[in-house]
């Protein structure tokens, strides 16, 4: 939608937004086209394991340290859309590089919360914003902070 969208295929309106995702919704319960990602709705089931030795067992997988500590800059990469947030995720978990989605626009408490955590750094920030292919404004950008 976002690529029909950005090429003039589609209007970019609302109306045309709601029509596709029920028809779209349709063509899913019908088997006809893929499920899409829903980062947003999920059943929330709280961790267990069989036993103790199981818990203890998965325990070194969670231990990290912060492969950007002693840097002279922290890297933070923004992406607009959420649907692609596992995309940036999965290539920049192993580096240990926070992800931003921004879902189009920001809100001040996100804006605080990254903020915050640029504060607490004591070192220059850098977002990189990166807009994927499909999107007529598709680039990267680098805004660095102190």
């Amino acid at each position: 939608m976002y690529r029909l969208a950005a090429e003039g295929v589609l209007p970019h309106t609302p109306p045309m937004y709601r029509r596709l995702s029920a028809q779209l919704a349709q063509a899913r319960r019908e088997g006809r086209f893929p499920d899409l990602i829903d980062t947003v709705r999920e059943v929330h089931v709280p961790p267990a394991w069989p036993d103790a030795d199981a818990f203890v067992a998965e325990m070194p997988g969670w231990f990290r340290l912060d492969r950007s500590a002693g840097q002279k800059q922290a890297l933070y990469v923004a992406a607009e859309k959420d649907t692609l947030r596992q995309q940036p995720t999965g290539w920049l978990e192993f580096a240990g590089i926070p992800v931003l989605v921004v879902r189009g626009f920001s809100s001040q408490s996100y804006a605080d919360v990254v903020r915050d955590r640029v504060a607490h750094e004591q070192r220059e920030a850098c977002l990189l914003v990166v807009v994927l292919p499909g999107f007529a404004e598709c680039g990267v950008t680098m805004h660095c902070i102190r």
